[in-house]
């Protein structure tokens, strides 16, 4: 029988097609994940980093941050103290810290009040047009007054963290290194940062135990992730630059793990240092 007879029956055809069109259906034939079966590579490293950065936040929480300053100046400090991290390629991770005062105002005991009419004409422009309405202050920046500052910190083979160096603004907003002795200079169990300006820029260098009118310090409870809505309620994408360990934008949403932070991660995995880090000054 020829093969063009073959294919002049129905039936044959039909069952020849048959076979082709089930195994060809809407993909139904490919490899399906079973629902509840085992994680793919791609979910394993997302757990595995999301562990990580849990435990590295825990400490973070925990490790006593302290703020001051030696001049007395306008403006309250807040109860928080809302921070950002980000992993190194080396095993370092960098916190970005956000001091947030009531308010920026020239008042109090420094040489713009000592003086009056600096203190009255910053007053006027900067901080209050007119003493009633915003001023550039408020316009530029947003509402408060919010300082920036951020930490490297090492962490060794038995997953401790240890304060290496800081940076933060000076009172003319130039950013400033302040090393190991510098954090410690005031208090060798828990750095510090304070300022020498009433604008309350942190990176005062040179002081001594005696030497701030105020301290304030942040532990467990009062050392939390910065929030997105925060972010974006005092525009942080665009102020407290110190602090930015993450693109000005991300600061404002949460940006998906990136590849460097992946990265840093597994590097961590490789060193052996996913497990619960400690704080050693």
């Amino acid at each position: 029988m020829s093969v063009r007879r073959l294919l002049s029956r129905p039936f044959t055809v039909a069952a020849l097609a048959l076979p082709l069109l089930a195994s060809s259906t809407s993909g139904r034939a490919l490899p399906r994940p079973i629902p509840g079966g085992p994680a793919g590579p791609s979910e394993r490293g997302a757990a595995i980093a999301a562990a990580i950065n849990a435990a590295i936040n825990a400490v973070i929480e925990r490790q006593s941050i302290c703020v001051g300053s030696t001049v007395a100046s306008a403006g309250e400090l807040g109860d928080v103290l809302y921070y950002r991290s980000a992993p190194g390629e080396r095993g370092e991770v960098s916190v970005g810290y956000y001091a947030f005062f009531s308010e920026e105002r020239p008042w109090g005991n420094n040489w713009l009040t000592w003086t009056l009419l600096p203190a009255l004409a910053v007053d006027l422009v900067y901080t209050h047009a007119l003493l009633l309405g915003p001023g550039i202050q408020r316009v530029a920046y947003g509402k408060g007054d919010v300082e920036g500052f951020r930490i490297l910190y090492r962490m060794d083979e038995a997953g401790r963290l240890a304060a290496d160096h800081a940076v933060a603004d000076r009172g003319d907003h130039g950013e400033v290194r302040l090393e190991r002795s510098d954090l410690l200079s005031v208090d060798p169990a828990r750095p510090t940062v304070y300022s020498r300006w009433w604008s309350h820029q942190l990176g005062g260098q040179g002081a001594g135990p005696d030497d701030l009118v105020y301290r304030r310090c942040y532990g467990a409870g009062a050392i939390r992730p910065l929030p997105p809505d925060v972010a974006l309620d005092f525009r942080l994408d665009r102020r407290a630059a110190p602090a930015r360990v993450v693109p000005a934008a991300a600061l404002l949403g949460q940006p998906s793990p990136s590849r460097r932070g992946d990265a840093a991660a597994a590097g961590a995995i490789d060193q052996g240092l996913a497990f619960l880090p400690t704080v050693a000054l």
